[in-house]
């Protein structure tokens, strides 16, 4: 095996379990390896620091798949597989993720389970290696009725690979999965365009916590509606679903009918749609504001901070006094503290005072690693508008 020497800075952020190895820190001038080829990362004297596999044309040069010098072999990735899937027997569903790439050691993986069928993504040429040797333990332990496995073209793009989609078995359009008593229909072939959030699941159910019967309840950026679904099944909230996107509206309305729940649709741009709101006499109980990522990266984080701003201002102005307001980020780059001084630059442009009511995290099928900071991406609170 081939050793990578690495820079004092790399190794000093791998003692403390960094996922990760920028191509800035490798010290070796040429990188003549293959594209997922495994390495021995080592230090300027040579002694071992991590097993890793290797990808020049990648910013993230390298990936460890362990911190100890160990064979990579099928029963290496049996065994982190199967530590993976015990850590989901608690979760109330029959849909989750049971493979979160780096938060599961297994970098470059990510497996959703649906019911009977798997949604298996590979996103870096180091875990495509392995694509027999994967897919076969996933069948030997799960015997899943089929799986639907993507070569993810965002990262396959940043790997210089070709993404792919391939279909094991017979997977259908539609699977309807159920979580935390709640119906929801889930198109295995579209979740790239239109996405079911298992993430949000916790949130989810423990938002619902906070909802009275029938309370007037406004979900923006409602996607296929998981968070007005919630409210209207298990508190007969009124729901209003607001989101740019026709085609997620309509799964939206497809999963109420599978509930037998009613609710109101609208397809509007929501920063539009609650500028609009404000000089109508309608306000909301609640207002959920979970956003698509503003800020993919840290240069994007500055526009981020005033959509959201933009967002929550215009919110707090049509919730009913003591109302409540769910702010998500679904991105590393605009975190809880972001979040708070969001939440209290705009409750002073609007003359209120804001209370903390809930912390929210991305659920546990989605692993927060100390050792990476990327791996924490989904952050929230739970906002009480309070009139001075």
């Amino acid at each position: 095996m081939k050793k990578v020497h690495i820079s004092p800075k790399a190794v000093r952020e791998l003692s403390h379990y960094a996922p990760w190895v920028y191509r800035s820190d490798i010290l070796e001038e040429e990188l003549h390896f293959e594209p997922g080829e495994i390495v021995e990362l080592v230090d300027q004297r040579g002694n071992f620091v991590a097993l890793a596999y290797i990808n020049p044309k990648s910013t993230i040069a390298a990936r460890v798949l362990s911190f100890k010098n160990v064979p990579i072999n099928r029963a290496f990735f049996k065994t982190r597989l199967l530590r993976a899937l015990a850590r989901r027997v608690a979760i109330d569903s029959d849909a989750c993720r049971l493979v979160h790439s780096e938060g599961n050691f297994l970098p470059g993986l990510i497996v959703d389970r649906y019911g009977e069928y798997l949604s298996v993504q590979f996103t870096t040429a180091g875990m495509l290696r392995f694509y027999e040797t994967i897919l076969d333990i996933l069948v030997e332990v799960l015997t899943p009725a089929g799986m639907l496995v993507r070569g993810e073209e965002y990262s396959f793009k940043k790997e210089g690979l070709e993404p792919f989609v391939r279909e094991i078995g017979e997977v259908p359009e539609r699977v309807v999965i159920t979580e935390h008593g709640v119906k929801f229909a889930v198109d295995l072939r579209s979740t790239q365009k239109t996405g079911f959030y298992l993430d949000q699941r916790r949130n989810r159910n423990l938002l619902t916590h906070y909802i009275k019967q029938r309370d007037h309840v406004l979900d923006c950026f409602s996607n296929t509606g998981g968070f007005g679904l919630y409210a209207r099944v298990k508190k007969k909230a009124k729901v209003c679903c607001v989101d740019i996107s026709a085609e997620a509206i309509e799964l939206a309305k497809r999963n109420f009918d599978l509930n037998e729940a009613t609710g109101e649709f609208v397809v509007a741009n929501v920063f539009d749609y609650l500028r609009e709101l404000r000089s109508s006499k309608e306000r909301f109980d609640l207002i959920i504001l979970d956003p698509p990522s503003f800020a993919k990266s840290r240069s994007k984080k500055s526009a981020a901070m005033k959509g959201f701003k933009d967002i929550t201002v215009n919110a707090m102005k049509v919730v009913r006094p003591e109302g409540l307001i769910a702010l998500f980020s679904c991105s590393h780059h605009v975190g809880m503290e972001d979040l708070k001084k969001i939440a209290l630059q705009s409750a002073k442009d609007n003359g209120k005072m804001v209370e903390v009511l809930e912390h929210f995290y991305q659920d546990i099928d989605h692993p927060y690693v100390l050792g990476n900071p990327y791996s924490l991406y989904l952050e929230g609170l739970l906002l009480k508008v309070i009139d001075l």
